[in-house]
């Protein structure tokens, strides 16, 4: 009998735990590192998504469905401190898988998107968002501007009873309140369907619209004709939709601030001459605040909690945490507007008489730059990095940098053409007409005397283009935003109506740091159109690449899946180029199992939209999806084109 040895037993048993500590650290950084198929950690964040099914009538939330509303929702986590992270804007696709473009990288994938929005159409862009212009008329312009410029981009109009002077938006984008003073009421306007819900009346004429920061309130200001209503202001429940209380605040025109709780809202009245402090919770006027002249604007700033109150005397009077009078600023102009850059820090009075923009420093409350900015200047804007001050006496529009103040620098001052006319003083309204687009580096701006809406990116000598408003004044402008909202700190929520069923990339890309993702999710076929007899004809097109060589025939094949026997003779392709006049419409030849082709050879560079339709298959152009595809030089063409085999 081999005695054993003991001796090397326990060597290949340390040798053995060594290696089991090497591989399990080994395996704990792979789990680390990739934690699920729904959750990565790249440049120091953990991204985890979820896609949920919405709760519908027709479908139990239990899976993803076509043709069925769903929640993505994206939570960032810093690695190592795992605290959320905030103030972040995902931009995210959804598109369908495509086995031919299996070697594209998950960067190139989202950069096609960002490069041309209009050859690379994902099924679903959840950074879409709409412009809104409030006309002269009574009416609303709902624009789309997600298509490129020129001629008008309008999906519909919102007709009003009467001409709206004021507008404010719900947090969540969902309410859209317009003050309508001839008719004597508030319009609450549903944004996903562009229909009015309904009509609040009021006693006087409302003229001011004012949401406060917790959106709890709608605070309207009201101009009385008689002395019928006892009421300057009313609060509006956003939740009921009805009138929660009326206050007598004071005698005048009103504007409106809040605390940044939400728990005081502060009233000014023209022609008392002073400024109520309203507890909201008791929604009772707290005391009133004499301003020495009429009080034109109100603005609160976040970082030293304080009110500023600017009057057409040139004065602006400082209101502290307690509703204390404090020690005035004394700018010497007499003052139109008054509002803070988004930190709190920095507030921009503006003298339209003398054409004079007033830097205000909260952080120690004194007035620190006056600046000379455009002709007559009305209203103020900010982005990130610019503050927009719109000229009324001629077309153009100043942007002053933000960064250079913070560096107690002299404000760089640097303008674009907003236009092509003077706006005028006249008939303008207080309701913003420059507003910042979600990308947060350009603007859209209203011109009413052009009547026309114009897009302007910062950088630009002159805006990209413009859209067309079918011969409305477009007084104001608004930007109703669809992309992903920041509902809990570091989570980041949207809702889309899911394509149709198949595997797609659900692409993220994140900025400082930025990050490229794209993972993958599975939509289930309707289950109720699985069981009908007659399922809708869909549209598919088969195209190797979305940029072609201009002058080389290029062979577009279009997939149907109807269920007739024979293939159709009268399936028709239109198609035009991006921008210019040309057009083409061709018969498409069958090929066999719902398969048909049409060969084209564009002669241009450009865009280039595709659409189908047929009589007998019962749909028509507007009904089925377009493809869009870009025609380019052959010596700068990244993709070949490629003739698909049957």
């Amino acid at each position: 009998m081999r005695t054993p040895n003991y001796r090397n037993s326990a060597l290949c048993f340390i040798v053995l735990t060594g290696l089991f500590f090497v591989f399990s650290d080994q395996l704990s950084s792979l789990f680390k590192n990739n934690p699920s198929d729904n959750e990565v950690i790249k440049e120091g964040l953990s991204i985890a998504l979820a896609i949920d099914p919405v709760q519908t009538d027709k479908i139990a939330a239990s899976a993803l469905h076509e043709g069925q509303p769903a929640r993505l929702q994206f939570t960032v986590r810093d690695t190592s401190s795992k605290e959320p992270v905030k103030g972040l804007h995902p931009a995210v696709w959804l598109d369908r898988q495509n086995p031919q473009e299996q070697n594209l990288s998950c960067k190139d994938r989202i950069n096609s998107y960002l490069q041309s929005k209009l050859a690379f159409q994902p099924d679903i862009n959840l950074n879409s968002y709409f412009v809104l212009a409030l006309n002269n008329k009574a009416s609303i312009s709902v624009i789309d501007p997600m298509n490129g410029f020129g001629g008008s981009k309008m999906i519909t109009r919102i007709r009003l009873n009467s001409p709206g002077v004021d507008w404010a938006l719900s947090k969540d984008n969902k309410k859209l309140y317009v003050a309508t003073p001839l008719s004597r009421e508030v319009a609450i306007i549903d944004t996903g369907t562009w229909q009015v819900k309904t009509f609040l009346s009021f006693e006087a004429s409302p003229t001011r619209l004012a949401l406060q920061p917790d959106g709890h309130y709608l605070w309207v200001g009201l101009e009385k004709t008689d002395n019928k209503s006892s009421a300057d202001v009313s609060a509006v429940d956003t939740e009921k939709n009805q009138v929660a209380a009326s206050i007598a605040t004071g005698k005048g025109s009103h504007e409106f601030a809040f605390s940044a709780d939400s728990r005081m809202a502060y009233v000014s009245n023209t022609d008392d001459q002073t400024v109520a402090v309203i507890d909201t919770a008791k929604l009772a006027s707290h005391h009133a605040v004499k301003s020495m002249a009429r009080p034109v604007a109100l603005a609160f700033s976040t970082l030293s909690k304080t009110l500023y109150a600017a009057t057409e005397k040139g004065r602006l009077l400082v209101i502290d945490a307690e509703s204390q009078a404090g020690a005035p600023i004394e700018t010497g102009s007499p003052l139109k507007a008054l509002r803070f850059s988004p930190d709190g820090r920095w507030g921009f009075a503006l003298s339209q008489r003398d054409n004079k923009v007033f830097i205000i420093d909260a952080s120690v409350n004194r007035l620190v730059q006056t600046v000379e900015a455009g002709a007559a200047p009305d209203q103020i804007t900010f982005t990130d990095h610019f503050a927009y001050v719109r000229s009324t006496g001629n077309e153009t529009v100043s942007m002053l940098q933000l960064d250079a103040l913070g560096k107690n620098a002299q404000a760089a001052v640097t303008t674009f053409p907003g236009g092509q006319s003077a706006p005028g003083s006249s008939g303008l309204l207080s309701a913003d007409a420059i507003v910042p687009t979600p990308e947060r580096n350009a603007v859209v701006v209203a011109n009413p005397a052009d009547k026309s809406v114009y897009y302007y990116t910062e950088g630009m000598a002159a805006p990209m283009g413009n859209f067309e408003n079918f011969g409305m004044n477009p007084m104001a402008v608004m930007i109703v935003d669809r992309s992903l909202q920041e509902t809990a700190p570091g989570v980041y929520t949207g809702t889309a109506q899911l394509p149709p069923a198949g595997r797609y990339s659900v692409s993220v890309l994140l900025n400082n740091p930025t990050v490229y993702h794209c993972f993958a999710a599975d939509i289930a076929p309707d289950p109720e159109l699985a069981k009908s007899d007659t399922q809708p004809v869909k549209v598919e097109y088969l195209l190797n690449s979305k940029e072609v060589p201009v002058g080389a025939p290029v062979s577009i094949r279009v997939k149907v899946n109807h269920t007739e026997k024979n293939n159709v003779s009268d399936l028709q392709l239109l198609i035009f180029r991006i921008p210019g006049q040309w057009q083409q419409r061709l018969l498409a030849k069958p090929l066999g199992d719902g398969l048909y082709q049409a060969d084209i050879t564009p002669t241009e560079t450009g865009v280039y939209q595709v659409f189908a339709q047929s009589a007998s298959l019962n749909f028509t152009f507007e009904q089925q999806p377009m493809l869009t595809f870009r025609a380019i030089r052959p010596e700068i063409a990244t993709a070949q084109v490629k003739e698909l085999a049957p």
